[in-house]
């Protein structure tokens, strides 16, 4: 059973890895740099972690901060390339596979026209750029090694397996949408045109252990894309679905709205999946219930 180390284990995405079904196919260790957390890591004790990592096969590198908090705090970029430095010397000394999640963000047309790995990236925004500078860091600490790693630059992840609190919901796009929808009774789009490429979680899950069971590490790009919709469809999803779970209406307000070509994402061979909207519908049917649930 392989053994794999996640960092940034107190997250959302590690807790959509935490709480799929087959978990028991993988052995995973939750790691944190909150001190209070069941399994605590100083990213910069490097001798004492390298023994603590001695006997993994794999580390997932989810750490870093969200975009409101590097906003905030400019100086969390250089944490944040420190701590990925580490993490791929944690690597290098335990001869240990790497995936590391990016973000489409990175790309600077990201919504407007046609994306590949060759794409132009956007070195302007903040959050872009943190995540360029980790990969950069990434294929230079591993530049003589072959089959070490794998950057995923990863769509709009959403959806639930459980939740707890509000804190649990206000993750992403999609989820505060669905809140703001059972608050408000409305859901306000400012610019309905604007184009995403959504991940339902349990695509999310697989993608991931899906490198590790067939071992897909070629120290390469990989684009993670499932549907691109725009603000308002899936305003009009989130309207439907809510008056087909709790039978009651949500209007739905779009300031702006263009028409607007939706635009293609290539991705690799092994990371193209058969879209079926049944999928969406029930992530986003989740994260509704949840909301009903706790609120």
């Amino acid at each position: 059973m392989p053994r794999i180390a996640i960092f940034g284990g107190t997250g959302y995405l590690s807790s959509l890895i935490r709480n799929q079904n087959n978990i028991k196919k993988n052995n995973y260790t939750f790691f944190s740099r909150k001190k209070n957390s069941k399994n605590y890591i100083n990213f910069a004790a490097y001798k004492k972690n390298v023994n603590i990592l001695k006997n993994y096969d794999f580390i997932i590198h989810l750490a870093g901060p969200n975009q409101i908090q590097l906003k905030s705090n400019k100086t969390l970029l250089k944490k944040k390339n420190q701590i990925t430095s580490r993490i791929c010397d944690l690597c290098l000394a335990n001869n240990i596979k790497l995936i590391y999640l990016s973000t489409m963000q990175v790309y600077k047309n990201y919504g407007l026209n046609n994306i590949s790995i060759n794409s132009k990236v956007n070195f302007n925004n903040v959050y872009s750029k943190l995540h360029l500078e980790s990969e950069k860091i990434i294929f230079k600490k591993f530049l003589n090694y072959k089959e070490m790693f794998t950057v995923l630059r990863m769509g709009n992840v959403f959806g639930l397996k459980k939740c707890n609190s509000i804190k649990d919901v206000r993750s992403n796009l999609i989820h505060n949408l669905c809140l703001k929808a059972f608050k408000k009774k409305n859901i306000l789009i400012n610019n309905g045109s604007i184009q995403r490429t959504f991940v339902p979680s349990q695509i999310f899950v697989k993608v991931i252990n899906l490198i590790i069971k067939k071992n897909l590490f070629n120290n390469s790009i990989e684009n993670i894309s499932y549907k691109n919709l725009n603000l308002k469809e899936i305003a009009n999803i989130i309207q439907k679905r809510i008056n087909i779970l709790f039978k009651f209406n949500v209007k739905v307000i779009i300031k702006k709205f263009k028409y607007k070509k939706v635009f293609n994402i290539c991705s690799g061979k092994y990371f193209k999946f058969n879209l079926n909207d049944k999928k969406i519908y029930f992530e986003i049917d989740q994260i509704l219930k949840c909301i009903k649930k706790i609120q």
